[in-house]
C-alpha cells in the first residue's frame, strides 16, 4: 500500500517532533541561581562612581546542590570582594543537568553592583547622585588616576612579589578497594588563591584516575605562601607533576 503525500508528510513532522524531543531530554542545562546576584554597592565604594561594578566567580557545584568551591577571579575593584562574597552566600544555586539528570559543573558566575541614587539619578531625578565634597572629590580624582590599581585579576607568577612558595603537603594516596596501593604520575593544572590554597585542580595527564584523585586529595592538604601582586592580594595558575609510587 503507497502512502498518500499527504500522510507522508504526517509522518515526517511527527518524526521530527520526536527526534526533537528525544533531543531536548538529552541537553544539558546550565547552573542556575535562585535570587538575585545584584546588590547595592558598599556605601564605602559609592563615592568613586566606579563603572558597573562587579565581581566574577568560578564556582564548583555538586550535583546535590552543594557549592564545593567559590573563588573570585575578577573585580573591577578589589573593595567590592568581601560585599561579593556575602552576596553569593545569600542565593541558592540550582545544579546543572545532562539527560534529565542532575550533575556537577563549574561555571563563572557575576556579581553586579549598582546604586539607587545614580539610578535615578540617570533615569531623570533632579538631584545630583552624589555629594561634591572636597574629600568625596579628592577620592575620586584618586580612584580615576589610578583605577587599574584596584583590579583584582589572574597574576602569572612572574608578576608575584616574591617567586611562588610551597609550604606545606600531605601526601594522601587512594587505595582501590582491593586494597592496592596508587602508583603513577599526574599533571594536574590549578590557581593558587589569595589565601595560599590550591584551588580547581583539572588533570592535563594522568596514568589513571586513580592517581589523578591522590593529586586532588594531596593538594587540599598543601598550602602556599599566599601570592601578592604589588603588595595586594592576588591568585595564580600553576602545572604540577605529582608522582606516587
Amino acid at each position: 500500500m503507497t502512502a498518500t503525500p499527504f500522510l507522508s508528510r504526517r509522518v515526517g513532522l511527527l518524526l521530527c517532533c520526536v527526534l526533537v524531543a528525544i533531543s531536548a531530554l538529552a541537553e544539558t542545562t546550565p547552573i542556575s541561581v535562585q535570587g538575585s546576584l545584584d546588590a547595592r554597592i558598599p556605601a564605602n565604594l559609592r563615592s568613586l562612581q566606579i563603572d558597573h561594578p562587579y565581581v566574577d566567580f568560578k564556582i564548583d557545584l555538586g550535583a546535590d546542590g552543594t557549592l564545593f568551591d567559590a573563588m573570585a577571579i575578577e573585580s573591577n575593584h578589589r573593595d567590592l570582594l568581601p560585599a561579593a562574597h556575602k552576596v553569593l552566600e545569600s542565593v541558592t544555586f540550582v545544579p546543572a543537568t545532562k539527560d534529565g539528570q542532575s550533575i556537577r559543573q563549574r561555571a563563572n558566575v557575576r556579581v553586579r553592583f549598582y546604586d539607587p541614587s545614580q539610578e535615578a539619578w540617570r533615569s531623570g531625578a533632579s538631584m545630583m547622585p552624589f555629594a561634591d565634597t572636597p574629600s568625596e572629590a579628592a577620592r575620586r580624582r584618586i580612584y580615576s588616576n589610578s583605577a587599574s590599581n584596584f583590579f583584582f585579576e589572574l597574576s602569572t607568577k612572574e608578576e608575584l612579589d616574591s617567586p611562588l612558595t610551597q609550604l606545606l603537603t600531605t601526601r594522601r594516596i587512594y587505595s582501590s578497594q582491593n586494597g592496592v596501593s596508587t602508583k603513577g604520575k599526574c599533571l594536574v593544572e590549578f590557581y593558587v588563591g589569595p589565601n595560599g590554597r590550591a584551588r580547581f585542580p583539572r588533570a592535563i595527564e594522568s596514568d589513571s584516575d586513580d592517581v589523578a584523585l591522590s593529586a586532588a586529595l594531596t593538594l587540599l592538604k598543601t598550602r602556599f605562601e599566599p601570592p601578592r601582586k604589588n603588595g595586594q592580594p592576588t591568585y595564580v595558575k600553576i602545572q604540577q607533576e605529582f608522582e606516587f609510587r
